[in-house]
């Protein structure tokens, strides 16, 4: 009797095909499925490795283990899964279809499609069949084991008919069978490989944990707050001003099921998770691209690491707070998609400030929360600002989709003066005198600009942070722009975008470019967060800009046509929601909408990304993206960088030591995209496999300084902050 290994540590193909339909049956209890389809997936899951014992896959097991008898073999390798359905018996076949017929279904297509399943749980779309490698592996089973192994499939033509998203009728008719059946089988077998619960059970009782966080913060829970628990089986929509507890809605409407709470930037859902976690204790997670850092930064040993992580990943937490991307992604149909798909069929997804998003990155969550609902999950989205474009969209869901009314604050936090000369122009430091005894924001349009401003402004001795920092020089002045918004001492600190929404802070006198009118808001949120304001004097200047690529040219310009008649005017809650109204009015023929349009059209008619790490880029619209170590900061920490690298690239380390050594890389690095002649001042680290896999890169003939960061005048483009999702 042969003994047919799975795994490289000895677990036998019998032992994991055990462990996975044992997790099968935890996760029955949170996808909705008959007893037929319950039948189904089980016959997958048994014969999803059955192709394993193939003598060149044996052999490979048998050298890691150490075995020396060895199976007499020299055609090459076939991928397992291509051979599993060989192992389905004829009578096995007619107890699937007999399910197929009892569910409705055609029964010789959805065997076809059973089939596919098994041939689809590992990703080889790029991989041709070699389909007399295939009979021949089939024909020494058949006389070796003595096995009713027979190749009565076509690999080639299964895969290229269930992967083609193009032909809608057809991807449609079996897309939920598809995310019930493959992704059930890619969670099992993902689950029983990292031995990990399919789903961690919560610890102790959310709704005491929740009252318990409201009592100690003095909380009193406000009318739409409870209606948001008492729509909890419902999907939801609310706009609320900066302020008024949305978050806390969401604890309510997440009711203690599984949960995943979603941001667009990575320092906010870094703060998110700390607030979760305040609450809801060790039942939360955190799940973004410094994941691993995060955690290697906690986690004393290795095994508990591996342990987070893992979970983390294979997204089993009650409740994980994560950036977009680790999510929405999923909606580019990336191979594996199905097993986010399945988890978000019985979840509940809160997404949070969707208008921080671009436009192609907007149609991306549109049609993801969709699908997903449909599939039997619940969204809940909230946001300051809603464009009515989106506001339509949704309504046109029908009665699946609760639209709060409004919750605006009742009190004026701002009054704004529109500055018709350029931010760098003397008004600036003009004002600035005025209003020598106050904490002071100024938010440029661009580095460019804000390192000018800097320069400018030097006499004054602010601070200045964007995204062109080194992490170690970042971190640093992040902390220190908390603690000068925390303070009562006068201060003044110069921007960019990235403040919109990823430090949540609290200044006395905004001045800033104009841009897009939801870009607007985001900035009137870091000026009188939850204060009323009731002076004379304007407490946000609002300067005349030039309209770069940065924001939709009709945006930016009818953005700044509206705001004139606010000029010396206090604006409340309900004057921003008519602003944005008044923008986004006649929207349909902007480039802003266009993009928006075309995108969401691309997904509905069958768009599919090669891989996940396509599917990030297709979200977020990232080209020419680098991990880049300027210089001159490699020529003065040389010595330390060549260490850590060197450590990293040595995989005789301990992993989590390994990963401890790559955030430390981090310190020393930035994100950055880059395009024409200074992509030529990019060079490879030189002997180094976690660079080059990584594409951590030299920049060379940079100049970069703690106080400016990468100095403009290096990088020859005036170009908005990257978005900074992942």
């Amino acid at each position: 009797m042969y003994v047919f290994y799975a795994k490289s540590n000895g677990e036998t193909i019998e032992e994991h095909t055990a462990k996975a339909l044992c997790v099968f049956k935890k996760l029955d209890s949170y996808v909705k499925l008959s007893s037929e389809e319950k039948s189904i997936i089980e016959k997958i899951i048994y014969y999803h490795d059955s192709g394993k014992v193939n003598p060149e896959f044996q052999n490979r097991m048998r050298k890691r283990l150490c075995i020396k008898n060895s199976f007499k073999w020299g055609k090459g390798r076939i991928p397992h899964e291509w051979l599993s359905p060989a192992f389905i018996t004829e009578r096995e076949e007619n107890e699937i279809k007999e399910k197929l017929e009892k569910l409705g279904l055609d029964k010789e297509r959805f065997f076809n499609f059973v089939i596919f399943t098994i041939l689809a749980h590992h990703n080889r779309e790029n991989q041709v069949p070699d389909n007399d490698l295939i009979c021949d592996n089939i024909q020494w089973i058949r006389d070796n084991y003595n096995s009713e192994v027979y190749y009565y499939y076509d690999v080639y033509n299964i895969l290229r008919i269930y992967n083609n998203s193009e032909n809608r009728k057809e991807w449609n008719l079996f897309f939920p069978y598809r995310v019930r059946w493959l992704g059930s089988l890619l969670k099992c077998d993902y689950c029983a490989s990292g031995g990990i619960e399919v789903e961690e059970s919560y610890s102790g009782n959310y709704a005491d944990d929740l009252l318990r966080f409201f009592n100690r913060k003095g909380f009193e829970i406000k009318d739409f707050q409870k209606s948001a628990g008492s729509q909890s089986k419902r999907n939801v929509v609310l706009i609320a001003s900066t302020g008024m507890g949305k978050t806390e809605a969401a604890m309510k409407w997440i009711n203690g099921q599984k949960a995943f709470y979603l941001l667009s930037i990575r320092v906010s859902v870094n703060e998110m998770y700390k607030r979760f976690k305040d609450v809801f204790g060790d039942n939360v997670s955190l799940l973004h691209g410094e994941t691993s850092y995060f955690f290697a930064q906690i986690e004393q040993y290795e095994d508990e690491y591996e342990a987070k992580i893992e979970k983390s990943r294979k997204l089993s937490y009650p409740l994980t707070v994560a950036t977009a991307d680790q999510l929405v992604t999923s909606v580019f149909k990336y191979p594996g998609f199905e097993f986010t798909y399945l988890t978000c069929s019985y979840s509940k997804i809160v997404l949070d400030e969707i208008q921080s998003f671009a436009p192609s990155s907007i149609a991306a969550v549109v049609v993801f929360l969709k699908e997903v609902y449909k599939l039997g999950g619940r969204f809940m989205l909230m946001t300051a600002t809603l464009p009515p474009f989106l506001l339509e969209e949704f309504k046109s869901w029908g009665s699946d989709v609760f639209i709060f009314e409004p919750q605006l604050l009742n009190i004026m936090r701002h009054k704004i003066a529109i500055v018709e000369n350029m931010i760098e122009s003397e008004i600036l430091q003009e004002i600035i005198n005025k209003n020598k005894d106050k904490r002071i924001l100024i938010i440029c349009n661009t580095i460019k600009m804000a390192q000018r401003i800097y320069n400018q402004l030097k006499d004054f001795n602010p601070g200045l942070i964007h995204s062109h920092f080194i992490g170690k020089d970042r971190r640093e002045k992040e902390e220190s722009i908390m603690k000068a918004h925390k303070s009562n001492q006068s201060c003044i600190w110069i921007s960019t975008q990235i403040v919109e929404t990823s430090l949540d802070i609290d200044f006395d006198l905004l001045l800033t470019e104009n841009s897009s009118i939801e870009s607007l808001f985001q900035r009137f949120g870091r000026c009188y967060r939850n204060r009323e304001y009731m002076a004379n004097e304007p407490n946000i200047y609002i300067f005349k800009a030039k309209q770069y690529n940065i924001y939709d040219s009709y945006l930016f310009i009818k953005t700044w046509d509206v705001i004139q008649k606010y000029n010396h005017k206090f604006i409340s809650e309900t004057d921003k929601q008519d602003m944005i109204n008044e923008v986004f009015k006649n929207i349909y023929n902007t480039k802003y909408f266009e993009e928006y349009k075309r995108q969401k059209d691309l997904l509905e008619i069958g768009y599919r990304s090669l891989s996940k790490i396509e599917a990030q880029k297709d979200f977020r619209q990232i080209t020419n993206n680098y991990i880049i170590i300027p210089e001159d900061v490699f020529e003065i920490n040389k010595e330390n960088i060549t260490s850590i690298i060197q450590f990293i690239d040595d995989k005789n380390n301990n992993r989590l030591e390994r990963i401890k050594k790559q955030a430390e890389l981090m310190d020393y690095s930035m994100p950055i995209q880059l395009y024409g002649d200074i992509v030529k001042k990019v060079k490879d680290i030189p002997n180094s496999k976690f660079c080059q896999n990584h594409r951590i890169k030299l920049l060379k003939d940079c100049k970069y300084t703690k106080e400016l960061g990468l100095s403009g005048n290096s990088i020859e483009v005036e170009e908005a902050e990257p978005d900074n999702i992942v």
